[in-house]
């Protein structure tokens, strides 16, 4: 039934548009009728001020501003100021007074045309250099004589005063405004803006009618006529008239209609097909949250048979994906171990070989030996401080950032002796998660950084601090800042920067910067760039 109505229904729309384009296109021509005779009252009055700026540019050129006001009061004009400028766009007199010399044009882009060989220049909406109420600015190029450029004359025109001109003449209802360029509305105290889509280039061609909807009083038609001056409009608006009935009743009737066999087909589909649908979709919803698979063809024994055998797939289906399921979830918690058990045997094998590297220097006459050695087991104890830590996270991709910088830090105290109440580093860390691949690299950068900071640090001395921030986007800043020391080799420390912050920083992606420009701290800076999806799986995880 759907589908033998619908082409009433298409039938119904074509007419009922055909009508609305009709009515349109008539309501058109009425308002713009209604405007022809105040669109010819404002070019003649833009005409009448051409042919007086065009006379003054080539006739006055000797009298001032305040002589050529008087001169053009007999052409009844809606005039604003007379203003003349010089080559540069300064205002060298005005006729409303001498507060305006030395001011320059509103817009010096204007002059900038003229002096490229513009004759004449017709802008509206600009403000008026005199009361600040909108205006039309009409400038012509003047010359000197020997033909050289030597300025402009203007003349600018009260927006608020032509309207009111036309509106002491307009028809009854119908009210008539300028738009300027931005869309407002100038003499108008029902509408203040249009869209700006009204007044682009292509609008005079659309020839049609708008419809505004003012906060008080019933909608306006309104149509927009250009104006030979750039980017100024005449409005016409008048009250919009009631819709006809018959062309409502045209696109109804065919809608109600074509409303009544779809309630007709769905009551039909939904005995049929729907409400069962709907409850495989429930149970397969329930399904889902408690996470139990149950049969769903049981429920579905009085269903059609194509409902039942969709049943049947469904449950067949569902006992594949829970074995195989069942066999990722068991795949994954042996990796997970794996992992775990990889980190725990890494982090053995390092203090295997703490202990060896200890023994050897135990065991060594040379002090340069020991202290080599005993740099090589910070090294390694870092490493296995780090791993330790990895062990413990409950991602295998991924450490927070304040378990691994406290565990860092935690290691660094021991390795300098650096007793609680004492001197000790403190990390400054915000909540961030980080790439596991970054976390030895890290613990190293921070450890060579202590080093070359406090190379002999006293117990007493100031603390080292610490500071990691994570930035939005994934951009990461690390800082170790220490106080200065008396005998600090800035070459020295700048060369062992290159050999080991630097290596460490590469290694991240990152880059490495050393301050020592100031005389009480040294700041080693560390800025990389970690990828932000790492946190959103981790919360789709939980």
């Amino acid at each position: 039934m759907a589908i033998v109505l619908s082409p009433l229904l298409i039938m119904g729309a074509v007419y009922a548009r055909s009508e609305y384009r009709f009515n349109d296109q008539v309501r058109y021509f009425e308002l713009e009728q209604d405007g022809q005779s105040g669109l010819r009252d404002v070019e003649a009055t833009l005409a009448r001020t051409r042919t007086a700026l065009r006379l003054i540019v080539t006739s006055d050129r000797q009298l001032s501003c305040n002589q050529l006001a008087p001169r053009l009061t007999p052409l009844d004009l809606p005039l604003r100021n007379v203003m003349r400028f010089d080559g540069e766009g300064s205002v060298t007199c005005s006729s409303t007074g001498d507060e305006l010399i030395g001011m320059p044009m509103p817009q010096l882009e204007w002059n900038d045309r003229m002096r490229k060989g513009l004759e004449s220049l017709e802008v509206s909406g600009e403000r008026s250099m005199t009361l600040g109420d909108p205006a039309i600015y009409m400038m012509r190029r003047a010359t000197d004589d020997n033909g050289e450029y030597a300025g402009s004359v203007g003349i600018t025109l009260s927006l608020e005063e032509i309207i009111s001109r036309l509106s002491a003449a307009k028809t009854a209802g119908v009210t008539v405004s300028f738009v300027v360029p931005g869309g407002q509305v100038i003499g108008s105290n029902i509408v203040a803006g249009v869209p700006m889509e009204w007044i682009s280039e292509g609008a005079a061609l659309d020839r049609r009618t708008y419809r505004l909807e003012p906060e008080q009083g019933p909608p306006l038609d309104v149509v927009l006529l250009p104006i030979s001056t750039e980017g100024l409009w005449l409005m016409i608006g008048s009250p919009a008239p009631p819709q006809r009935m018959e062309v409502i009743f045209a696109f109804m009737v065919p809608i109600l209609a074509y409303l009544a066999a779809l309630l007709a087909v769905s009551w039909i589909a939904d005995a049929m097909i729907l409400r069962w649908l709907e409850r495989i979709r429930i149970r397969i919803m329930d399904m889902r949250a408690s996470s139990l698979y149950t049969p769903l063809a049981p429920e579905l024994s009085r269903a059609p048979l194509e409902m039942q055998q969709v049943a049947e797939a469904f449950d067949d289906l569902t006992s594949r994906v829970s074995k195989h399921e069942a066999d990722l979830q068991g795949a994954l918690s042996q990796m997970k171990a794996a992992f775990r058990e990889v980190h725990h045997r890494v982090k053995n094998n390092l203090q295997v070989m703490l202990s060896m590297l200890k023994l050897q220097g135990r065991g060594e006459p040379l002090v340069e030996t020991q202290s080599a050695l005993k740099v090589a087991a910070h090294r390694v104890a870092m490493m296995a401080a780090v791993h330790h830590t990895l062990l413990n996270e409950g991602d295998l991709d991924t450490v927070e950032a304040m378990d691994l910088f406290n565990a860092i830090c935690n290691q660094v105290d021991e390795q300098q002796g650096w007793t609680e109440g004492g001197r000790h580093i403190t990390p400054d860390v915000s909540p961030a998660l980080l790439p596991a691949d970054m976390a030895v690299p890290l613990g190293m950068f921070v450890l060579e950084a202590v080093g070359l900071l406090c190379p002999e640090a006293e117990e007493d001395d100031a603390d080292v601090n610490l500071k990691f921030v994570r930035l939005e986007g994934g951009a990461c800043y690390l800082s170790l800042t220490c106080g200065r020391g008396e005998n600090e080799d800035d070459a020295e420390m700048n060369r062992d920067t290159n050999l080991f912050l630097s290596a460490f920083a590469r290694q991240i992606g990152g880059t490495v910067s050393v301050d020592v420009s100031s005389a009480e701290v040294i700041t080693i800076e560390l800025t990389f760039h970690v990828e932000p999806v790492k946190d959103a799986d981790r919360e789709a995880e939980e």
